[in-house]
């Protein structure tokens, strides 16, 4: 026992005998009766002496261990920060213990133990405890997880133990990390999943003493609880009530219980893409995944070097690998130098904001689950000018590629996914009619710059043309969502961004508008099936005539 304790305890003790004292006067020298009570009253104030040190013996030696698995991994990160936050693994237990372990830990500290115990490490994690992950911000960690498995096909018991899509991460996942899979499973209606990260939790939760996870506030108790949720989510209704009626802990309650969980199932899970194209999508990002592990390249169509589309490509022409003919996609190789990527991510990281999808019936934008990532339109309004000069120069190398007249400077956007992020399979391409568009067309094309290279996970993916295209520093990525000639939409660009595993992925995207090549494209054009598009622009060409 610490100096420091036995202090505390002697102040106690002391406090009780003056109380004592001074509530009633005892003869303790001349009467043996009262010496013997006094000896009787020294034994038991030993007694709750040795009972208090237990107690608070027992609470730091609690503390400690819970100290201890914090450090271990904490330890972990100690001069390789950016390696550490690369691992999705380390970054959905950070979120996630960040938002839900301090919480309980911190009322436990305020726990009483015979006096009251009001540490400054109380007040100063009460300080902290204001900045801590919502949970949002833990729903968005486990939707990455959750994304991670279902794109790649994996297995939670893997993922826990840090094999994901064929790489061995360092770490693995907790008790706690699974039951918040687990939980997030349920709630968007993942049943099947939902189970195999609870009966994993349920394994897990042997690995540390019951009392760590008293502490954590998490018990055997609260799996069942989200074990019925699953059996009457998948339909399963007696089985969850035999489940809880024989746990000690509901009895004959868990019939209630079950069938208040019966009357809040979540709805239905909805598909965010299409499950005609989902799987074929999916496949294509495992495919170009397990090629990156191996250090392998996808096959190209044809590689050449570009020196036709402007007079300054026959001094200095770009690399360029053809992936398709019809439509038209092709990838430029080393178009960005590094001192250009590292301008724009400076000029971009301080006002990254989370990105947003555009509903063009009302020129709207909101958040979406469809796309997780965090992005800037540039310039913005305070941009330098030197940086502005920047952006002026990609704009004219855009031209430059692509032949398309790049006269007007329209905004980019810079996009930075973290692990998990993904957008999923869409046309750029918006076949509407909306007064945005009636005054630029449609998405004629699309300008894709790579800006790092990424390890593992984040290629781009066009699952109607079996075609994944994996990131690669300073490379851009340049397609046509209109046919040149007969102006019908490319609807075999349907494409999407395949979900980030490992570390980060930027990019720089250039949409090429319609309206903008009409001195460049046929004046006379077809009707296109599908929409306005042919009528709008000869009426735009009358105004010019």
């Amino acid at each position: 026992m610490t100096s420091a304790l036995l202090l505390k305890v002697s102040i106690i003790c002391i406090s009780i005998l003056i109380i004592m004292g001074t509530v009633s006067h005892k003869n303790y020298i001349t009467s043996k009766e009262k010496r013997m009570q006094l000896l009787e009253k020294d034994r038991q104030l030993i007694i709750l002496l040795n009972s208090y040190a237990v107690e608070l013996q027992d609470k730091i030696d609690t503390l400690r261990g819970v100290a201890k698995a914090f450090r271990e991994r904490l330890y972990e990160a100690n001069g390789r920060e950016e390696e550490y936050l690369s691992n999705p693994l380390k970054n959905l237990f950070l979120v996630r213990q960040m938002h839900e372990d301090w919480d309980p830990v911190e009322k436990f500290m305020q726990q009483t133990v015979g006096q009251d115990y009001n540490s400054v490490q109380i007040k100063s994690i009460e300080k902290l405890h204001q900045d801590i992950p919502s949970q949002d911000d833990l729903n968005e960690a486990s939707q990455a997880i959750f994304q991670i498995i279902h794109a790649y096909d994996l297995e939670p018991k893997d993922v826990a133990r840090g094999l994901v899509d064929g790489v061995q991460y360092s770490g693995n996942l907790s008790a706690k990390d699974c039951i918040a899979m687990g939980r997030y499973s349920l709630k968007t209606g993942n049943f099947k999943v939902a189970s195999k990260w609870l009966n994993l939790a349920k394994v897990l939760l042997m690995d540390r003493p019951r009392k760590y996870h008293e502490v954590m506030a998490v018990t055997h108790t609260d799996v069942a609880l989200l074990l019925a949720r699953y059996l009457i989510g998948s339909g399963n209704v007696s089985s969850a009530l035999e489940m809880l009626t024989k746990d000690s802990m509901f009895g004959e309650t868990g019939k209630a219980v079950a069938w208040h969980f019966y009357d809040n199932a979540p709805p239905p899970r909805t598909h965010l893409v299409s499950t005609e194209w989902k799987e074929s999508f999916n496949h294509l990002c495992r495919s170009v995944s397990r090629r990156q592990s191996k250090g392998s390249k996808p096959m190209r169509l044809h590689c050449r070097y570009n020196t036709t589309t402007a007079p300054f490509l026959k001094l200095a022409p770009f690399r360029m690998e053809e992936l398709s003919l019809s439509p038209y996609i092709v990838l430029y190789h080393n178009v960005l130098s590094d001192g250009e990527i590292e301008k724009l991510e400076r000029m971009s990281e301080l006002f990254l904001k989370r990105s947003t999808v555009i509903n063009v019936k009302n020129n709207t934008r909101h958040v979406s689950p469809t796309r997780t990532a965090d992005g800037v339109w540039l310039p913005l309004p305070h941009t330098k000018l030197d940086d502005r000069m920047l952006l002026s120069r990609i704009s004219l190398r855009i031209g430059d590629l692509t032949g398309l007249d790049m006269t007007h400077g329209r905004a980019m956007q810079f996009l930075k996914y973290g692990f998990g992020g993904h957008f999923v399979p869409h046309h750029d391409y918006f076949n509407s009619k909306t007064p945005l568009l009636e005054a630029v067309g449609d998405r004629f094309a699309t300008v894709l710059f790579y800006l790092n290279n990424v390890a593992h996970g984040g290629a781009t993916a066009f699952p109607k043309l079996n075609i994944a295209v994996p990131t690669q520093k300073g490379s851009a990525l340049f397609w046509h969502n209109i046919d040149g000639q007969s102006y019908d939409y490319e609807d075999l660009t349907f494409h999407g961004a395949c979900p980030l595993i490992s570390g980060t992925k930027m990019v720089l995207t250039r949409w090429i508008d319609e309206l903008d090549q009409m001195f460049l494209l046929p004046a006379v054009i077809p009707p296109r099936s599908r929409n306005f598009s042919s009528i709008l622009r000869n009426s735009v060409l009358q105004n010019y005539k």
